[in-house]
């Protein structure tokens, strides 16, 4: 979404584990910044009101790469801001901008996190990967049809997931929100072995769902499926982790 260039809608302090990202700089903040758009179309996305929206549906203020940088800057320092994260909306969705302010937030000193569903081209990823940080990915399924459902692509993803895991300079955990009907134990198991097969001390991340979008009438994900997918994961994985519980 080229349009929404500098266009800023959410801009906050936040604790890095709320990323989440829980093996990177913890007890450190980092501003996360948020415009509006995304490459998917998930029917339970968490932040609708802004990833599903366009320039006439939100508020919005421009603000440069170069005032973004200098506003993190300028955050006292007992904050322990660390740098700038690319969240809340799709930041993939305009990339040149995540590219342009990493780039500029490196120049000064300051890191990048990247939390992103991941459907981006390969020469997307190769633009922004080498000023990334760290990234939390979002894997929502294993199966091309539910990528499909969702507008997405699962080779686009694994192929980002695996670009950023390759790279020395950026450190990457994966998050898979438990939705149901969409996720399985099967899945789970596939999942966490391929991660594993690419790195298996991976932080994983595997969430609760609760109703959100159009799914507000859908049931949130059991405690007891979590704590049974979880168990599964760490068959392949050293790091599993639950969210929501």
């Amino acid at each position: 979404m080229a349009g929404n260039y500098g266009r800023v809608t959410s801009l906050a302090l936040d604790p890095v584990e709320k990323k989440p990202l829980a093996r990177f700089h913890p007890g450190t903040t980092v501003l996360s910044v948020g415009s509006y758009g995304c490459t998917m179309d998930c029917p339970f996305c968490q932040n609708a009101e802004i990833a599903q929206a366009g320039p006439d549906d939100v508020r919005w203020i421009e603000m440069s790469p170069e005032q973004l940088v200098n506003k993190a800057l300028v955050i006292p320092r007992w904050s322990k801001c660390i740098g700038i994260a690319y969240t809340y909306n799709e930041p993939l969705a305009g990339w040149r901008y995540v590219r342009d302010t990493a780039r500029l937030a490196h120049e000064k000193g300051l890191l990048n996190v990247l939390v992103s569903n991941g459907v981006a081209s390969a020469d997307v990823i190769g633009e922004v990967a080498p000023h990334i940080d760290a990234a939390n990915i979002d894997l929502k399924c294993f199966t091309e049809e539910g990528y499909r459902q969702l507008g997405g692509n699962l080779e686009a993803v694994k192929r980002t997931i695996e670009t950023l895991a390759s790279l020395q300079s950026c450190h990457v955990e994966v998050t898979t929100l438990v939705v149901p009907g969409l996720v399985d134990a099967a899945q789970v198991d596939e999942m966490s072995a391929w991660l594993a097969s690419l790195d298996p001390l991976i932080p994983y991340h595997l969430t609760r769902f609760f109703p959100r979008h159009r799914m507000a009438d859908a049931r949130p994900t059991s405690v007891e499926l979590i704590n049974e997918l979880a168990s599964i994961a760490r068959t392949h994985l050293d790091d599993v982790m639950l969210g929501n519980v």
